[in-house]
């Protein structure tokens, strides 16, 4: 007989049990053990309740990467209450929308970030309790709780709520790189296979070492949960630094680690292969944004066959495809995102949906038991994110007969010039391969005779770069209309707060007060 009314919760309560002589976590120079992380979470969650958290209730949680993340987000599912994590990236302005628009009631805080707050703005909102983790040793602000005041009494025992499946479990705000963050809404049922999801797709096993060093309120967050489940152990770094990810994994036997593009590139120019030994890493998963072929093959030649690629995004985290280790080494599938995994199916729509054959360019629709049960308090977007079953993400790009799917670009990405569609992605690959790149960003500036003209943001490797060569090496590799018109030589990429390459950003600085017209 299947219980249809299990949840999460009692996935996490038989991993707490179960492994709780191992060491679950290691961060801030300190390690846990499950028993320990099973009695501060009971502990935090008693304390919740006893100032009126339940069943239900939305409870924000902006922290650095640290043990009271972990400490808060298991005692979250403890409470059956509704997760609202916030980046620490977030602006004042973004973090007083969140909490109103979640409707939290209570916000556990890490002391640094207190400038992120609008005392006046959360005054009108659902908010009455700030727990603050004294991180800079000034004390507890102003109408805020001691973090320590929730553990004063000792260890506490607390029984778990239950919850049924169809309870929401999070509200997970997206990067709005358009207008105002939506509030993705997931339930606690979709949230117990999402979490099997990442254990299988992720290939986490009990023996791993893990190593995290991006923000945990994304998708960091969900391996966290996923090396929990596993019985694994899990560093955890506050911040991404590229040699102190390498001195990581050399120290520690790390074999599983999670990075965004961005972050691989850095790890790439800092290691010496003289001097670093990281045979223990067997896998590096990937996504969050595109890689380009040249760097992915430096990967491969220098750690091994270790890459694993995720597609997917808030609406359906993490996992709507997966490209294999054994795929990154054949030739036909580089520039794959992957095969759909076994919890989604994946297909390629018109402009209403309907299904485009293999090979035919269209906007990339997912369907899964973990697509987002909605938008919250927006019945609206909603109804236009959804065609029936499936849901539309965005991203453009095709699918040929082993079900592999090519993202060719972000649909607001994608570049129109002289009435000709031009994909980022295929230009950045080509100006990737120039050897006087580091790395690149290309968008789309104005242009009054077509529209828009092709850019290049560029980080040289070195004081030499020539960008008329640049240009002319793209002629040999691009039709003309894809050619870069511009090249903008750069000291970095803008990323956004989840860390992907913020094209909003460069583009403003081209478009300033004009519209950019997005089909």
């Amino acid at each position: 007989m299947i219980h249809t009314s299990q949840t999460s919760q009692f996935m996490f309560r038989n991993a707490l049990w179960r492994h709780a002589a191992k060491t679950a976590l290691v961060v801030g120079g300190r390690s846990y053990t499950y028993r320990e992380l099973d009695s501060l979470s009971s502990t935090l969650a008693a304390g919740l309740a006893e100032r009126g958290i339940a069943r239900g209730d939305r409870l924000a949680i902006m922290l650095r990467n640290s043990v009271e993340f972990a400490i808060t987000d298991l005692a979250i599912f403890k409470l059956g209450a509704v997760k609202v994590p916030l980046n620490e990236l977030l602006s004042q302005s973004d973090v007083s929308y969140m909490i109103d628009h979640s409707g939290a009631k209570a916000l556990v805080l890490h002391g640094s970030l207190a400038d992120k707050l609008d005392s006046a703005a959360l005054t009108a909102t659902d908010l009455r309790n700030i727990i603050e983790v004294d991180d800079l040793g000034k004390g507890t602000g102003a109408g805020r709780e001691a973090w320590s005041a929730l553990f004063a009494g000792g260890e506490r025992v607390f029984e778990w709520r239950e919850v049924p499946p169809h309870d929401p479990a999070f509200i997970l705000y997206t990067g709005g790189t358009t207008g105002r963050s939506k509030g993705v809404l997931h339930t606690q049922r979709s949230m117990m296979i999402n979490g099997l999801t990442h254990l299988v797709n992720g290939e986490i096993g009990e023996t791993e070492q893990m190593l995290l060093t991006s923000p945990l309120p994304h998708a960091a967050g969900f391996f966290l949960q996923a090396g929990f489940l596993a019985g694994a152990c899990v560093h955890v770094h506050d911040k991404f630094d590229a040699e102190r990810v390498i001195a990581t994994v050399i120290n520690e036997k790390i074999t599983w680690t999670f990075m965004v593009p961005t972050m691989i590139y850095r790890v790439l120019d800092a290691y010496d292969p003289a001097r670093h030994d990281l045979s223990s890493l067997r896998t590096l998963v990937y996504g969050a944004a595109p890689i380009t072929r040249v760097r992915l093959q430096e990967v491969l030649a220098k750690l091994g066959p270790v890459l694993l690629q995720l597609f997917g995004q808030t609406e359906v985290p993490d996992f709507a495809t997966k490209l294999s280790k054994a795929d990154h080494l054949d030739e036909r599938f580089l520039g794959s995102c992957g095969q759909p995994v076994i919890t989604a199916e994946v297909g390629i729509g018109d402009a209403m949906g309907r299904p485009l054959p293999f090979g035919e360019v269209g906007e990339i629709m997912v369907r899964s038991p973990y697509t987002l049960e909605s938008y919250y308090n927006d019945p609206h977007k909603t109804a236009e994110v959804y065609v029936g079953e499936w849901i539309r993400t965005g991203d453009v790009g095709y699918q040929i007969d082993t079900g592999h799917v090519f993202i060719v670009d972000r649909s607001k990405d994608m570049i129109i010039t002289g009435g000709m569609n031009v994909y980022s992605s295929e230009v950045e690959n080509a100006v990737q391969e120039y050897p006087g790149v580091r790395q690149v960003m290309v968008i789309g500036i104005p242009h009054e005779d077509w529209g828009e003209a092709v850019c290049a943001a560029v980080i040289p490797n070195g004081p030499d770069f020539d960008a008329d060569d640049l240009i002319a090496f793209c002629k040999r590799r691009l039709a003309a209309y894809k050619v870069p018109k511009v090249i903008e030589v750069v000291a970095d990429i803008p990323l956004t707060a989840y860390g992907k390459p913020d094209k909003k950003t460069l583009r403003a600085k081209y478009w300033g007060a004009q519209t950019r017209q997005v089909n």
